[in-house]
């Protein structure tokens, strides 16, 4: 008799319990690696573009005063209150004010090219207030810029000329800046302007201004 075929079933292969979850676990342990890969990633560009960011604004703060500075014009003027203030006036509070040219004149006015500037600390902020018109009017305001990144902290010192005594006000008279005599609205700037800033996360940071208008080879 011819013989007889037979078919066998071969046992199905599947996955069992245990290494389904051995292999779940093993995928969320590189999810959780990946996922605090990405994210401390992401805020260390965070974080590098905001120390980019407030270095930039760092970085033109000293420009602008820089700008400021080397226009410096000798002329006083007359505040809200019509008193004399002098061309250049640092005060006890560590607020700078002075005069300057280059006022730009682009639809060709009948004005002055000389406008007064004004460095002061408010609000936790470094403020550049200015006015286009010297001698100040009841009310007017003055148009206010923030410069520099947050968290800034800044002090002013002058002197007359080099080697002289360090001071922290200007006009460097008893009456100070209120002064109405002409010994201080005559006195002029000082030669030397020292700017001593404070920030995270460069530290101390100083710059040196010479004022034009004096001999620098002596």
């Amino acid at each position: 008799m011819p013989a007889r075929l037979t078919s066998r079933r071969l046992p199905e292969q599947g996955f069992t319990l245990i290494e389904l979850l051995v292999a779940i676990a093993i995928m969320a342990l590189i999810s959780v690696g990946a996922f605090g890969f990405l994210h401390s990633t992401s805020v260390s560009a965070e974080r590098l573009a905001t120390k980019q960011k407030d270095l930039l604004a760092l970085e033109r703060l000293q420009g602008v005063i820089g700008n400021d500075l080397s226009q410096w014009v000798d002329r006083p003027i007359r505040d809200e209150l019509g008193d004399s203030l002098p061309p250049f006036v640092l005060e006890p509070g560590g607020a700078l004010e002075f005069t300057r040219r280059g006022f730009s004149n682009p639809l060709d006015k009948t004005r002055s090219d000389m406008l007064r500037v004004r460095y002061e600390l408010r609000d936790g902020r470094f403020w550049r207030l200015s006015w286009s018109t010297l001698d100040r009017l009841p009310g007017m305001r003055p148009l206010a810029s923030p410069l520099g990144p947050k968290g800034l902290s800044l002090r002013w010192r002058v002197q007359g000329r080099p080697g002289d005594k360090i001071n922290q006000v200007w006009p460097d008279t008893a009456s100070g800046a209120s002064g109405q005599s002409r010994t201080v609205l005559d006195q002029g700037a000082p030669e030397v302007i020292n700017l001593d800033m404070k920030i995270a996360p460069w530290g101390d940071i100083r710059r040196v201004y010479w004022i034009p208008g004096h001999d620098t080879t002596q």
